[in-house]
């Protein structure tokens, strides 16, 4: 479409309109994500006074593009996921908007005040089981979720617990935030590096263009070509955002030069995110990919990381089990010694194999040099084996041994769909030892199975 328009003019906005129009022509069924929601309908817009009357009330100044998206396109309605939710005047909305004449957070180091406060919530079980403590956790809970929405206006729901905010404060006012209400560590608000036109009006070109929208807003704008053309003079930050930004492209012709100078360029294994660069080839051409993968398995501990990281882009069934004895060799230590979080994409990996054998992980949870977390994900995969019901006395060995009770528990759940005597007695010897227990659930899954084998 001709972009020939000047910005914030009565012409952007019926380009805007008409990208609106080719999606929905595009997508009559609504199977685009959310779009059953908005139906890619469009609220009436308010007028400028409308605004003016808003800002006064709430005290804020509201970014200039938005201002233009609600008074020239529409108050809400069609947009990205579950789309723009509208501005309201009406007095059962003021406690959404209180928030919006305070300092975002955003201007600053959110990252450091979010990893310095979020630990309270993975914590949450332990303060609200202590009275005492349960008003003072809420109380808490409450100033970080304020803090967090300080000088933003929730205005686009993506699902579950996930919206998007427009900062309306400070030096990042007009740009858009993904946040996770959930608040779990790992998972923290995220800058998408857009103004909110460039965010919206991007989200229906990369549909005509025929890119993959899941996760938009993750990804930068622009084709492959562009976005080559800007990694040459990028940091590394923006580097590793653009390798990223390539999952998009869902499709890329084979036959084009324009391929093979993008196979080339995710070819570059520069230590530049190459996993991501792996995964992607391991989408736009396998077999090459499957062999850049066995080069990193025999590289620097590095590389090898890389190859770990993208272990489960290897599909086909045949490929799965002749690296099976390969990432054997990685958890039990043959490669170095890396950390849990990519053991465990081993391991399960190792349990999407058909020739997995629970023989060959019980080593590795007996080792108690591994984690309880890392040993319980091993004995999770055990009880995928098809191959489990051979292995009951070394299972009631290790429920008679073992030192972790989370390792217990998830041996539990391993032994629950096989029947056998053994277990009765087994079982009928623990009970007494755990009954006082911390972990409830050791006793009940065992009085369980009892009473089924009744």
């Amino acid at each position: 479409m001709n972009k020939n328009y000047e910005y914030l003019s009565d012409e952007h906005a019926n380009y805007i309109k008409n990208l609106i129009k080719k999606v929905a022509d595009k997508d009559p069924n609504y199977e685009i994500f959310g779009s059953k929601v908005h139906q890619y309908e469009l609220n009436e817009t308010v007028s400028l006074e409308w605004v003016r009357a808003f800002e006064k009330k709430y005290q804020v100044k509201l970014p200039q593009e938005y201002v233009f998206f609600i008074t020239k396109i529409g108050n809400g309605g069609v947009g990205p996921y579950y789309g723009i939710d509208p501005l309201s005047l009406d007095e059962d909305y003021v406690r959404h908007y209180n928030h919006l004449s305070k300092p975002s957070i955003y201007n600053e180091d959110y990252l450091q005040f979010y990893n310095e406060h979020i630990t309270l919530f993975e914590n949450k079980k332990r303060y609200e089981e202590q009275e005492d403590d349960e008003e003072a956790f809420h109380k808490k809970q409450e100033q970080i979720y304020n803090r967090l929405e300080n000088g933003t206006l929730n205005i686009n729901n993506q699902g579950c617990t996930y919206d998007g905010l427009l900062v309306v404060d400070g030096r990042r006012a007009g740009e858009m935030v993904y946040i996770d209400w959930e608040l779990d560590v790992g998972y923290p608000p995220v800058l998408v590096n857009m103004t909110f036109l460039e965010w919206y009006q991007g989200f229906f070109e990369a549909i005509l263009a025929g890119y993959d929208i899941r996760g938009y807003g993750w990804h930068m704008l622009g084709d492959e070509k562009e976005l080559m053309a800007k990694y040459t003079n990028a940091d590394l930050e923006t580097k590793n955002k653009i390798i990223s930004s390539f999952v998009k492209f869902s499709y890329i012709d084979k036959e084009t030069i324009q391929f093979k100078e993008t196979i080339q360029f995710i070819s570059n294994f520069d230590g530049v995110n190459d996993a991501c660069r792996l995964k992607l080839l391991f989408d736009f051409d396998y077999k090459q990919g499957l062999q850049v993968f066995d080069t990193f398995l025999e590289g620097d501990s590095e590389k090898i990381k890389a190859a770990i990281e993208t272990c489960m882009n290897i599909w086909r069934s045949e490929d799965k089990d002749k690296y099976y004895d390969k990432l054997l060799r990685f958890i039990y230590g043959d490669y170095g010694n890396f950390e849990d979080r990519l053991k465990e994409t081993a391991l399960i990996f190792i349990g999407s194999t058909k020739c997995l054998s629970a023989g060959d992980l019980f080593e590795f949870v007996k080792n108690k040099e591994h984690s309880e977390h890392i040993r319980r994900v091993a004995m999770y995969v055990i009880g995928e084996a098809e191959d489990v019901e051979d292995f009951i006395d070394v299972l009631i060995d290790i429920l008679n041994n073992i030192d972790s009770e989370i390792v217990l528990l998830e041996t539990l759940f391993t032994l629950r769909g096989i029947k056998s005597e053994k277990i009765v007695q087994a079982y009928q010897t623990l009970i007494p030892k755990y009954q006082n227990s911390a972990n409830p659930m050791i006793i009940k899954q065992m009085e369980c199975y009892l009473k089924y084998m009744e």
